[in-house]
């Protein structure tokens, strides 16, 4: 896996874990041909009780092996996260959900990783996993050894810069002490949260992850008369700005900014990885006169219940 910018190398994603994790025994197959030649196998997988909201989230990473002479193509891949019980093959009523894949086409001797993760509240989903309706096969997540967490011993701090978690499988940090806003020919650029995750395993792990979303109450670039203008000053020019509408503060919108650099779905062994987060918001002007501050960094994991909010100074 190569170490791009996104950072889609052979990581995992946070988590601000919680107290010890418990290996349960394997039960049933792990592995399947998709396609001749075409092998797909569970590789870990993670159970999340979080006893707070009372929701139960699964992780799992696979890998998908290509052994054939042909080209695979990721698309052709058919299978939905379901409940086995009995020879029923139940659907889920997930509330959070994702599946993703790290290539879209899969070599001749070459192998990728399949990612995904299902919530649910806590009920009677006693052996979930994955279901292939093309080929009518169910590879239970406990197929592998499923590592269980709680969301019990999760750190919750105000200090810029502190472990969210740390056992004897993981450790994750956040550095939130030297971020900064640019204004840069018309971007706005939040930078300087860094988030750290340690594997301290022999082995690769996957790992739930924490999404930190920014946010910025501020002005559209187009709205203003005089845009083409502002978007060539530095941040000292336009801050300088009056952007009041007849005397009056403007109207603010909330905008979402786009995370770069900050993208990861498993751990390898002993793999420590740094991950420098910048949010870019195109054509927005943060509200610099707002006196609760315009930028928000919100870092969270419905899994385990975390959530952190960063004020950002403009």
């Amino acid at each position: 896996m190569k170490q791009i910018i996104k950072r889609i190398i052979g990581l995992g994603l946070l988590l601000c874990l919680s107290v010890s994790l418990i290996a349960c025994s394997p039960s049933g197959n792990s592995s399947i041909e998709v396609q001749e030649g075409v092998e797909f196998k569970i590789l870990d997988a993670l159970k999340i009780n979080n006893k707070t909201s009372n929701t139960v989230y699964y992780y799992f990473l696979a890998s998908v092996e290509n052994i054939s002479d042909k080209v695979y193509h990721m698309s052709n891949l058919n299978y939905r996260m379901a409940s086995h019980d009995g020879n029923q093959n139940n659907s889920i009523n997930a509330i959070d959900r994702m599946q993703t894949v790290i290539t879209n086409d899969v070599n001749p001797e070459q192998s990728t990783f399949v990612y995904g993760f299902i919530g649910f509240a806590n009920s009677d989903q006693k052996n979930p996993g994955l279901y292939f309706p093309d080929q009518d096969v169910f590879l239970p997540f406990n197929s592998v050894k499923v590592r269980t967490i709680n969301d019990e011993n999760i750190t919750n701090s105000d200090q810029a810069k502190f472990t969210i978690y740390e056992d004897n499988y993981f450790e994750f940090d956040v550095d939130a002490s030297d971020l900064k806003f640019e204004w840069n020919h018309g971007k706005s650029l939040v930078s300087g949260l860094n988030i750290t995750y340690r594997n301290k395993t022999k082995e690769r792990l996957v790992v739930p992850f924490l999404s930190p979303v920014c946010t910025i109450d501020g002005l559209k670039l187009q709205d203003q008369k005089n845009a083409d203008q502002l978007k060539k000053m530095n941040l000292d020019e336009l801050k300088k700005q009056d952007f009041k509408v007849n005397g009056h503060a403007p109207k603010t919108t909330s905008f979402t900014g786009t995370a770069l650099g900050y993208q990861l779905y498993y751990l390898s062994p002993e793999q420590e990885v740094v991950c420098p987060i910048t949010f870019e918001f195109e054509n927005v002007i943060p509200d610099f006169e707002s006196k609760t501050g315009a930028i928000t960094i919100n870092i969270n994991s419905p899994a385990l219940g975390y959530s952190q909010t960063i004020k950002v100074k403009s």
